[in-house]
């Protein structure tokens, strides 16, 4: 009776101990299925569902910022337009700009934005203004210009640059740029005569810069307007020059190459030249000279607005 006892004893006993290593074995499988399964989820969102809601923050934001400059770019139009019926200089207006877009908690940090300020007198950006005036024969030879440029190196959309030069706003990335607001130029074509209008818009104060994803801000203040009107007399005609110093070489050359034929201008030395004849490149962070020459040109408006922006960061 003993041994046979003993025996059964130990089959209880191993039967014991696989019933627990079942339930242990069941544990452990049902602990790394739902691991595989947070894994596939966690994956799922860092993969398809964060680049979607960051690339769809992205491209609001570049949106935004492109609203943004254009209502920057209506303000100083409406500073001078004023300031030339009143004579008011006290105008002061403010124009906000967001710098980056916002991120997605805990998977994507926030986009950072770099937004500069380049006033007149740089290398990298400047327009000059240069004809004979019809009555004196005193050379006018105005030079002045500057801009403010926002870049987005966004992760998800695309890399962009937003700026305000002379007057235009313009859209860079790194397949093209293009002029998205117009410039405060108007050239006409009157019985085979050039009749121009032109409003130089010259930044000043300091450089600045910053970085950020928060919105900062320009306070604009009207430092000077000045507006002449020169007019040849019957028979007589001049030359005018107009020379643009540009990082966004391609968007200017492009600009004006559409806008004189849309007004019906010859080129090759007819009505106009423009240097140079073919476009920069559009990839290029070279800074491009370009020259547009009219002739025949009997009657210009030519207004000089100076403005100071202060980037407000607090």
């Amino acid at each position: 009776m003993g041994p046979v006892q003993h025996r059964a004893l130990n089959r209880s006993k191993r039967a014991s101990f696989l019933k627990k290593d079942k339930q242990g074995v069941a544990s452990t499988v049902g602990t790394i299925m739902a691991l595989m399964v947070f894994i596939a989820f966690m994956a799922l969102i860092t993969n398809s569902y964060v680049p979607a809601w960051m690339m769809d923050n992205e491209r609001s934001h570049m949106n935004q910022v492109i609203d943004q400059f254009g209502q920057l770019k209506n303000n100083v139009d409406s500073m001078t337009l004023q300031q030339g019926g009143s004579g008011d200089y006290s105008i002061n207006m403010f124009a906000p700009v967001k710098l980056g877009s916002e991120g997605v908690p805990l998977f994507a940090t926030a986009t950072v934005g770099l937004l500069s300020y380049v006033p007149q007198g740089t290398s990298t950006s400047g327009v000059n203004v240069r004809f004979t005036d019809p009555v004196s024969g005193a050379l006018i030879n105005s030079t002045g210009g500057g801009r403010a440029d926002l870049y987005v190196p966004n992760r998800y959309y695309v890399p962009q640059w937003i700026c305000y030069e002379n007057g235009a706003i313009i859209l860079k990335q790194d397949d093209g740029q293009s002029i998205k607001a117009k410039p405060n130029l108007d050239i006409s074509k009157v019985g085979g005569n050039i009749n121009v209008d032109f409003t130089e818009i010259d930044l000043i104060g300091a450089s600045q810069s910053v970085t950020g994803s928060d919105a900062v801000g320009f306070s604009l203040d009207l430092v000077y307007v000045d507006s002449q009107k020169y007019t040849w007399g019957a028979g007589s005609s001049g030359t005018l020059q107009l020379t643009i110093t540009t990082v966004y070489g391609a968007a200017w050359h492009q600009y004006l190459k559409d806008y004189l034929s849309e007004k019906k201008l010859v080129g090759d030395g007819v009505d106009y030249d423009l240097s140079p004849s073919d476009s920069p490149s559009a990839s290029t962070d070279r800074v491009t000279t370009i020259t547009l020459t009219l002739y025949k040109v009997t009657e210009v408006n030519y207004n000089r607005a100076q403005m100071e922006m202060k980037m407000l960061t607090t």
